[in-house]
């Protein structure tokens, strides 16, 4: 089962996107705003997040610059949302690093589209990662190499 993170200040939508996500088998965790959304996902590493951009205190973009200064939490797949839907407020969160951006009001088709293809190209990326370690490592113990001494022959 996936874990997904939902930031979002308004209780009535987090209630929302925990229903709608829990109907198709993900276990939600919720945080009211950015700061314990950061705090909830050093300690919980969710597979994904899902986060408003309009909240008090640290926004949405500011919660997305801290998930990717900390390198354990910086790969996670991140959707912003916002109600206030602009070309300048979707740009800065593609520059901050946003996976994908939903328009508030959504449906839930749209949700759930977003979730499941940020999650898919999640697992494709571990798949090619894990793939090329395996590579690697057949192909280092297949090959012997000199000793390194510190010296670059020219």
């Amino acid at each position: 089962m996936k874990n997904i993170l939902v930031i979002d200040d308004k209780e009535e939508i987090r209630t929302l996107i925990k229903a709608v996500l829990g109907n198709y088998g993900f276990n939600v965790i919720e945080a009211d705003n950015g700061q314990m959304g950061v705090q909830m996902l050093r300690d919980q590493k969710p597979d994904l997040v899902v986060c408003d951009i309009n909240m008090p205190g640290m926004d949405g973009y500011e919660t997305l610059d801290a998930v990717r200064e900390f390198s354990a939490t910086a790969p996670i797949p991140f959707i912003l949302m916002t109600g206030l839907v602009s070309r300048d407020g979707f740009r800065r969160g593609m520059v901050c690093g946003a996976d994908d951006y939903l328009a508030k009001p959504f449906k839930p088709d749209e949700l759930i589209e977003a979730v499941m293809s940020r999650l898919e190209r999640q697992t494709d990326f571990q798949i090619e990662a894990d793939h090329r370690a395996r590579r690697l490592h057949e192909y280092a113990a297949n090959h012997s190499f000199p000793e390194f001494n510190g010296n670059v022959a020219a």
